[in-house]
């Protein structure tokens, strides 16, 4: 008897370990979180339509097309050559970068002494480009920076050279100094006019520099005003105009025998403005055709994308049961096909476990040209909860559950 009844004893504590752990696996089965929905982006981030793929590039000299983001597009030789009138665009970018001028300020002011107006009359003599100085007028530093950038006077150029850095020497270290900083390492200056052919620069880095100077207030404002004369009332003309029948904002056009024709100008472009630049060019003429269809092929290049459309199916989130839903974009995205290479599109999903038609699922963002544009995203369907079956299905299924 005590032996039958041990084995009862066992049995009925075997059963209701049995019940206990039934009632805790049901518990836990019932009880435990549900994951959390899965989300797979579907929206591409790969897209056609560069804005470069057709630029009509001269066959001749070096060329270099630079637009908000990304590097420049080049053709021709890509060697340091003479700049020729270019240098003074250098010029202009270092002396605002070791003493900086705001947009509208006068700056310092110098009076124009007799060496300086006989170095105005023998560079004319020369046949050099010069502007008018005159003995005993006033001159300040904006006047300088205008008849130097628009005027391309070279005696104001040397008179920059002079009054800013004291001489060539030290504005050789100045504008080494300078370049270095900014990565145009394949730039090097002799003098502040670019008379000397051994100025030299490439087109890719002298569109880079365009792009600074386009982004300094003091040179934006001036290439945009254009002055025709300073506040002594010497008469400035207009010298780095270039085809601006076209549209087109000027920054230097030039000519010596060793440079050929070299050409820097913004061609705005749908919102933004594209850097040209064309060194060693053999003739103003054929700079000019080259020139044109260049900037036609440009503008036709240049135009909205859009990236993210409304109700665009952006991504899909799944549940381990079975059950999915599209997630749409409930606005649109547009970026310039020139922001295309560095595009990035990003999606922030909700962290969810159930959703419902029409909630909010998170959003996709899209960065182009450094700014964020964020869309929020909606669900199409709902997921519900998972049903009796799929709660209890197995017990590692529900472990996981309770454990992550």
């Amino acid at each position: 008897m005590t032996g039958a009844r041990r084995v009862r004893g066992i049995l009925s504590a075997m059963l209701a370990l049995a019940v206990v752990l039934g009632v805790v696996y049901a518990a836990a089965a019932l009880l435990s979180p549900i994951p959390r929905l899965h989300v797979e982006q579907t929206l591409s981030t790969s897209l056609d339509g560069a804005w470069d793929a057709e630029l009509a590039l001269p066959a001749a000299g070096s060329t270099a097309v630079l637009a908000v983001d990304g590097l420049p597009v080049t053709a021709g030789s890509t060697d340091p050559r003479p700049i020729a009138g270019a240098a003074k665009l250098v010029l202009v970018s270092v002396v605002l970068g070791v003493e900086p001028l705001d947009a509208g300020a006068t700056g310092p002011a110098i009076t124009i002494d007799q060496a300086a107006v006989d170095r105005y009359r023998e560079l004319d003599a020369m046949g050099a480009r010069t502007v008018v100085v005159q003995f005993g007028q006033t001159w300040t530093r904006r006047d300088l920076i205008a008849a130097t950038l628009i005027g391309s006077g070279n005696n104001t150029a040397e008179l920059l050279v002079d009054t800013v850095f004291g001489g060539l020497d030290d504005y050789r270290a100045a504008a080494r100094a300078w370049l270095d900083e900014r990565g145009l390492t394949a730039t090097s200056v002799v003098d502040g006019t670019g008379l000397d052919a051994g100025s030299l620069s490439t087109a890719s880095d002298l569109a880079q520099l365009a792009r600074l100077a386009l982004e300094t207030p003091v040179l934006a404002e001036l290439l945009t005003a254009r002055p025709d004369d300073v506040s002594s009332g010497s008469p400035v003309n207009d010298e780095a105009d270039f085809v601006s029948e076209l549209g087109t904002v000027g920054l230097t056009r030039s000519y010596t025998d060793a440079a050929g024709v070299c050409i820097i100008m913004g061609v705005p472009a749908g919102d933004e403005t594209i850097v040209v630049t064309l060194l060693g060019q053999p003739s103003y003429p054929e700079a000019e055709a080259a020139a044109a269809e260049l900037i036609a092929s440009i503008r036709e290049g240049v135009h909205p994308i859009e990236v993210v459309s409304i109700g665009d199916v952006v991504a899909v989130a799944r549940s381990q049961w079975g059950q999915s839903t599209e997630l749409i974009a409930t606005e649109s995205v547009t970026v310039s096909s020139t922001q295309l290479a560095g595009l990035d599109i990003r999606l922030e999903a909700a962290s969810r476990s159930t959703i419902l038609p029409g909630a909010d699922a998170g959003s996709i963002v899209v960065t182009a040209g450094g700014v964020e544009q964020v869309v929020r995203l909606e669900s199409t369907s709902a997921i519900t909860e998972p049903g009796v079956a799929w709660r209890f299905a197995d017990p590692m299924t529900v472990l996981q559950r309770w454990t992550g």
